[in-house]
């Protein structure tokens, strides 16, 4: 199992911008926006291009203190265009001040409509998720974990009723507008 972090600006090389963790209800909210951005990057979710890395992108990254899945929200200026669940085993926060989350490898992503209503969502990376089972790096029990979890973040974005993304909809809408 893998643990990842929000430190977003040190893990593309050449990128600059601002980030601040801030504290909501429903966990650690990881708040990045790019000033410069040397390379851009964008991802194509059922035939749709959108950026993803590019200046004045902003991804705001909810780690929950409880649940099994993290979402990223990126912005692109202030219109929302992405959203991407980590499923995770784990999550907390480092002694730095820095979200984490032990990643169990399967994700889920859609994209996002202006008034933030969610496209059809897929289910990524499996082929990682049965690599690390079959590499010894989780359990069949954590396998399971991942498979349940996705498919609830899933369901949840299909219905419109993800409270991570209602979290960071009311975040960015209710006055955390300026990263």
């Amino acid at each position: 199992m893998k643990r990842k972090d929000g430190r977003y600006l040190q893990f593309f090389p050449g990128v600059q911008g601002t980030q601040r963790v801030v504290t909501l209800h429903e966990g650690w909210l990881m708040d990045v926006t790019f000033t410069h951005v040397p390379q851009p990057h964008t991802v194509t979710v059922h035939g749709v291009t959108v950026p993803t890395l590019a200046v004045g992108a902003r991804w705001l990254t909810l780690v929950p203190t409880r649940g099994h899945a993290a979402l990223l929200v990126i912005l692109n200026r202030e219109t929302p265009v992405f959203a991407y669940a980590d499923v995770c085993a784990a999550t907390g926060l480092g002694e730095d001040g820095v979200p984490w989350l032990d990643d169990l490898y399967l994700d889920v992503r859609a994209l996002l409509n202006a008034d933030w209503t969610p496209g059809l969502p897929e289910i990524i990376d499996v082929d990682e998720l049965d690599d690390a089972l079959h590499g010894g790096e989780i359990t069949l029990e954590q396998h399971a974990l991942a498979w349940v979890t996705a498919r609830e973040v899933a369901a949840q974005l299909t219905c419109h009723a993800n409270p991570l993304l209602r979290a960071v909809r009311a975040f960015v809408l209710g006055g955390g507008a300026s990263g």
